[in-house]
C-alpha cells in the first residue's frame, strides 16, 4: 500500500484507507435505522442503505467496474443462491436429526402454541426478513467490499494476487469471528468456528466472483438454525421458532447455549457445506480456481469482459 492519503498513479485512495472508511460508514448506516419503531422497515433500510453504500464505494472509491461486484444478477447467480439456501438448509436439518437421534435436544413444542403481542406469524416473518437482510449484509461488507480490497492492499513485491486473496480470507474471517465475538454466550470456540465460517462463505465467492452461494448459504444456515429448528444463532435466542426445543448434551458437542456454531457439530456442518458447494461448483462445470478479479491487478479490473 501507499504511504500516501491519495494514490495519483491510481487516482483513488489507496486500500487500507477505503477499507477503514467502508467500515466505519457501514457500521454508522446499518446503525441509523435501529431508530426506527417497526421491525420490518428496519431491516429492509440496512440493507438498502449497506447496498448504497457498497455501491458508491465499489464504483465511485475503489473505482472498479461493476461487473466485478459479485452482484450481477442472472439464471446463474440466481440458481447459485437457490443452491446455497439448499445446501445449508439440509447441513442444519442433518444437525437437528443427529442430535434428535441422539438425545441432545428435546422438542419441547411448536412456534404457533406459544403467545405473541403480533402473532406468531408475524413475528416468524419479521424474523425471516431479518435473516433475509443480515445475509446480505453481512456478505456485503465482509466478502463483497473487504475480500477485493484487502486482496489489492496485500499485493506487493512478491506477493501475487492469488497468494494475497488467501491472507485477505484470513483476515476477513477474523473481523468475522470477531464482529460475533460481543454475542450473548460468545467462547473462544465459537469465535474460531465462526472464523472457519468465514472461510466457507468466503471460498464461493473468489472462486466464482459472485456472491449468489455465499449470501444465499449464510441466510439459510442462520435461518434454518434458528427460525425452523429452534437453536440459538450466535447466542441469540429465537423464540418465534417452528420447532422449538430443550437443548442438552455436551457443550463441547452441541455449542450450548451459543447454538451449534460453538460445538464440534458445528465445525462438521460448516467443512460439510464447503465440501458440497466445491462439488456443486465442480458438477456445474466451474474450475475450482479463482475468478478472475482475484488473478489480476485493479489496472485490469478497469476493464470489463464478458462472464460466464
Amino acid at each position: 500500500m501507499k504511504n500516501s492519503f491519495y494514490n495519483p498513479g491510481e487516482n483513488r485512495i489507496p486500500a487500507l484507507f477505503r477499507i477503514i472508511g467502508f467500515v466505519f460508514l457501514f457500521l454508522f448506516f446499518t446503525g441509523i435505522p435501529t431508530l426506527i419503531p417497526f421491525p420490518l422497515a428496519v431491516y429492509i433500510t440496512q440493507s438498502l442503505l449497506a447496498l448504497i453504500l457498497f455501491y458508491g464505494f465499489f464504483r465511485y472509491v475503489d473505482k472498479r467496474h461493476w461487473q466485478y461486484s459479485g452482484l450481477i444478477i442472472n439464471k446463474t447467480w440466481l440458481k447459485e443462491c437457490a443452491v446455497g439456501i439448499m445446501i445449508a438448509a439440509a447441513t442444519m436439518g442433518l444437525i437437528f436429526l443427529t442430535q434428535w437421534q441422539t438425545g441432545t435436544l428435546e422438542i419441547t413444542g411448536y412456534g404457533w402454541e406459544r403467545s405473541f403481542e403480533q402473532g406468531w406469524l408475524m413475528a416468524f416473518v419479521f424474523f425471516s426478513v431479518r435473516m433475509i437482510s443480515v445475509g446480505f449484509y453481512e456478505e456485503l461488507m465482509t466478502r463483497g467490499y473487504l475480500i477485493p480490497n484487502i486482496t489489492e492492499g496485500f499485493t506487493l513485491g512478491k506477493i501475487t494476487p492469488q497468494k494475497a486473496t488467501i491472507i485477505a480470507i484470513t483476515v476477513s474471517s477474523a473481523l468475522f469471528g470477531i464482529m460475533h465475538a460481543g454475542n450473548p454466550n460468545a467462547s473462544v470456540t465459537a469465535v474460531i468456528n465462526i472464523f472457519l465460517a468465514g472461510v466457507m462463505l468466503a471460498v464461493p465467492f473468489v472462486l466464482t466472483g459472485r456472491l449468489a452461494l455465499s449470501i444465499g448459504i449464510h441466510f439459510s444456515w442462520n435461518f434454518f438454525q434458528a427460525g425452523i429448528f429452534g437453536f440459538r444463532v450466535s447466542g441469540l435466542e429465537v423464540r418465534s421458532s417452528l420447532i422449538q426445543i430443550q437443548q442438552g448434551g455436551s457443550d463441547w458437542w452441541t455449542g450450548g447455549a451459543f447454538g451449534p456454531e460453538a460445538g464440534v457439530i458445528g465445525i462438521l456442518g460448516i467443512l460439510l457445506i464447503l465440501a458440497t458447494t466445491l462439488l456443486y461448483l465442480k458438477w456445474s462445470g466451474k474450475k475450482l480456481e479463482f475468478s478472475d478479479q482475484f488473478k489480476s491487478t485493479f489496472q485490469t479490473l478497469n476493464a470489463p469482459h464478458s462472464s460466464e
